[in-house]
């Protein structure tokens, strides 16, 4: 005869709760592990089966007043800003207001090429519109004041890539400013405006808006390019009008929890606009969302990188799980993170990256590795000195502090790489090492 064991309700809701708090602990104590080793600062936000597993703050929103990042911290997202202007135009399409098989010239009647350009190019990335944020010039000195549509406008309109609208898929900014513009125009109203009217007060979202730089907030976080044990390099606020509806949108993890949700579940767009959002057109890429797999699950989301901040937003529908990350520091890989997390969520094995310790070296050997290093023609890495502190900028990139492990040998926190210098036979430094992803990429310095 069977034995047939019945669980009370009470003992399973003990046994789900205990499961629950068992996957909190595991994923408070990974993340506390890359906040100790200066990889994570910011706040997290993970659900599942629409319960919160975990919303806590790590590390600080202002290094400087030892202010600690929690769940009501105010972040930069960046381009997780393009899955709400996508919303925003799939909206007015239902509403009769656009198609997105309408042609640019609609509504920019002398755009080049604008005849076979589509609203769904842009949306695509598969316009081959020239991505301003590829101007150096521009992204050296001009990201830091307003500027007008006409201004933005001329970065990237007569700036021909040569690819043919559609043919494939070229990531570009310009595509979502374009986008922006025309809510604008079909609307009647500013791209806040509309934000504001079309998602933010039906869903309640009272602590996200687009005006980073002007907000007044008690919980605004200070964005960094990094930070150490005692303080941070802060970096300057992009200004909203040239991120725009590309990356101008600030929020905390909580109102971004309901936007996710509200997308996920057809509360703004139609469960059939949703599928077709979230459908690879070119490569992993929907219309405005990121497509993907993480632990052999569908993952849909986008992340975001804007001075001094960084994102990542994706559902995964199969294990019904939303994971959320933002931090004020630029030195964080949240990709890595993330499926670390999944792979808490799903019970299968973490593959923590190698933590590395800092060896402190005196200043005057730190000097002999400041320099400009010649990878490939037109492809540098410059190390810098400031104070004690070591950088790496690599051509048309973002300034990365490195870590000493031992002499000659420095680490990224930011991404899985290493660089090793070498010295020739009277001791002085005259190459490196770029060693990531098994490769070797040698650079000689210059003189």
């Amino acid at each position: 005869m069977k034995r047939i064991i019945v669980l009370s309700a009470a003992a399973l809701l003990f046994y789900v709760n205990a499961t629950a708090q068992s996957t909190t602990k595991t994923i408070d104590s990974v993340l506390s592990l890359y906040y100790k080793h200066g990889m994570f600062n910011g706040t997290a936000l993970v659900y599942q089966y629409g319960r919160p597993v975990l919303v806590k703050g790590y590390g600080y929103r202002d290094v400087a007043k030892k202010l600690p990042n929690d769940s009501n911290t105010v972040f930069q997202i960046g381009s997780v800003s393009k899955t709400f202007t996508s919303v925003m135009i799939m909206m007015l399409q239902e509403q009769g207001k656009l198609n997105v098989k309408d042609k640019l010239t609609k509504y920019f009647p002398d755009y080049p090429d604008g005849d076979k350009t589509t609203i769904e190019n842009l949306l695509t990335h598969t316009s081959g519109i020239y991505n301003y944020t590829e101007d150096t010039a521009f992204a050296n000195s001009g990201m830091y004041s307003h500027k007008s549509r006409k201004e933005m406008m001329s970065l990237f309109k007569d700036k021909l890539t040569g690819i043919e609208p559609g043919s494939k898929f070229s990531y570009s900014n310009s595509n979502y400013l374009l986008l922006g513009y025309i809510i604008e125009d079909v609307t009647g109203k500013t791209y806040y405006a509309a934000l504001r009217d079309m998602i933010l007060l039906p869903l309640g979202m009272k602590n996200t808006g687009c005006n980073f730089s002007g907000l007044k907030n008690k919980n605004k976080a200070t964005g960094y390019y990094s930070i150490d044990d005692v303080n941070g390099m802060k970096a300057p606020a992009v200004d909203s009008s040239v991120s725009y509806a590309a990356g101008c949108i600030y929020t905390t993890v909580t109102d971004l929890y309901k936007w996710a949700d509200a997308v996920h579940h057809a509360k703004l767009i139609s469960a059939e606009s949703w599928k077709l959002m979230t459908t690879p057109f070119k490569e992993y890429y929907g219309y405005g969302w990121m497509i993907g797999e993480t632990i052999g699950k569908k993952s849909i989301g986008h992340n975001g990188s804007i001075h001094g901040f960084g994102s990542n937003l994706f559902l995964t529908p199969d294990d019904a799980g939303t994971i959320i990350l933002i931090s004020n520091c630029m030195d964080n890989d949240q990709a890595q993170i993330r499926r670390n997390i999944s792979s808490v969520l799903n019970n299968k094995r973490l593959e923590l990256p190698e933590f590395r310790s800092e060896m402190k070296l005196a200043a005057g050997v730190l000097k002999d590795y400041v320099g400009v290093y010649q990878l490939a023609p037109g492809f540098n890495i410059t190390i810098t000195m400031e104070g004690e502190k070591m950088y790496a900028q690599a051509t048309g990139q973002t300034k990365l502090r490195i870590y000493s492990q031992r002499r000659d040998y420095f680490f990224f926190k930011v991404v899985n790489a290493q660089i090793s210098f070498h010295r020739n036979v009277y001791s002085k430094v005259e190459k490196m090492e770029l060693i990531q992803n098994g490769r070797i990429l040698p650079g000689m310095k210059k003189d």
